[in-house]
């Protein structure tokens, strides 16, 4: 999830240093790749600088191509059939197709790429359009590019009807809980037009109710995975940044807060870990009241219907379905973990199974690994 902050801080690091850059990115897989659309690798007149493409099988070519691509200052784009031996003589042995679009970079004329690095900073909703093949449609190039965001376009688009449609697509994949780049194909006339959408939206959240010793593994885990944690328990001894580095703490006891106190969006995860029943009582409250997309409630199945009845007894309405979309108690996958930090390992991975529409379980029981990327 940091992986664009990180790249677009030191590419423009490198800039201003005089150093030529190259940007690879993943616009489009076709059966099994190691990394999905949007994966991007930075790469400098030295040799490669962040991030990666692949397992390591395409890099080596891929930054043999990108220097060449600084030289010329033109973009290429590669595909890559990795069932093939194409590395050096590398037996990639993963059956699928990749196409890796590998662009010189210069932020001074990309006004595009500048506002939406901008974004990825600050952590605003952005979407960096780039036409990868434009089929020599009038005023439409092979790599023009143009930023969306809710508020307008930036950049460079000179056919309109290209621009409202992307722009329409755009603000509806933002709308999504958890939007995919890709590359779609655009209708402009008579002409399919292939459009690269980079989309940037901020980091999810994780809002964990209690500070308690299995509250630090959970946290760490969690930042390390790119959310934005914040952490609620009224005890100044418990819930502190020495033990939540990187965590917003926030000394407040479920019980008494009011409704601007904690927010909770529909991009917000909710694990409830107090120890403490009044307090899971209404931290389960002020989750279930919320729209966030996941809650999850430690203990045994019986401790949750405690804490169900203690609602249900107070006067909360239950909605329809309710409980079985977003309820998650026990709390975790099933690895059987036992220590603190298996535990914390358990609730990630069911945080990010949710996120990302996944149910858990062996991969070894699915056709395939990841779910193909459409963007309609």
């Amino acid at each position: 999830m940091n992986e664009n902050k990180r790249i677009s801080a030191l590419m423009a690091a490198e800039q201003k240093k005089g150093r030529k850059t190259a940007i690879a990115t993943v616009i489009q897989v076709k059966g099994s790749a190691y990394r999905r659309e949007g994966a991007k690798m930075l790469i400098g007149e030295q040799g490669i600088l962040a991030g990666m493409i692949s397992g390591g099988c395409l890099e080596p070519d891929v930054e043999v191509t990108a220097k060449a691509v600084m030289q010329m200052g033109k973009p290429e784009l590669k595909t890559y059939h990795m069932d093939e031996e194409l590395v050096w003589g590398l037996g990639l042995g993963c059956p699928g197709t990749v196409d890796i679009y590998i662009e010189p970079f210069s932020t001074e004329n990309d006004k595009a790429y500048e506002s939406w690095a901008d974004s990825v900073q600050k952590e605003i909703p952005a979407v960096l359009c780039t036409v990868i093949r434009g089929n020599s449609q009038e005023n439409i190039s092979d790599g023009d590019r143009f930023c969306i965001k809710p508020e307008g376009l930036y950049g460079k688009c000179l056919n309109n009807e290209l621009a409202e449609k992307a722009a329409e697509l755009a603000v509806r994949k933002l709308d999504e809980q958890n939007p995919k780049s890709g590359t779609t194909a655009l209708s402009i006339g008579e002409y399919e037009i292939e459009v690269f959408m980079d989309i940037h939206v901020p980091p999810p959240g994780l809002l964990i109710f209690g500070a308690g010793h299995d509250a630090v593994p959970l946290s760490k885990r969690s930042t390390e995975l790119g959310f934005k944690t914040t952490v609620v328990d009224p005890r100044p001894g418990y819930n502190t940044k020495e033990l939540f580095p990187g965590s917003d703490c926030i000394l407040l006891d479920p019980a008494k807060a009011k409704k601007d106190d904690i927010v909770i969006t529909e991009r917000t995860y909710v694990v409830i870990m107090n120890h403490h029943l009044e307090r899971d009582v209404k931290s389960l409250e002020l989750a279930l009241n919320s729209s966030a997309p996941y809650v999850g409630v430690l203990g045994p199945r019986s401790r949750l219907g405690r804490l169900l009845d203690r609602l249900e007894e107070d006067g909360f309405k239950f909605k329809e379905n309710q409980l079985d979309k977003k309820l998650f108690g026990p709390v975790g996958l099933d690895i059987g973990a036992d220590t603190a930090d298996e535990i914390a390992l358990s609730i990630m991975a069911e945080v990010l199974a949710v996120k990302n529409g996944h149910t858990g379980g062996f991969l070894r029981e699915r056709q395939a690994i990841h779910k193909p990327v459409r963007i309609t």
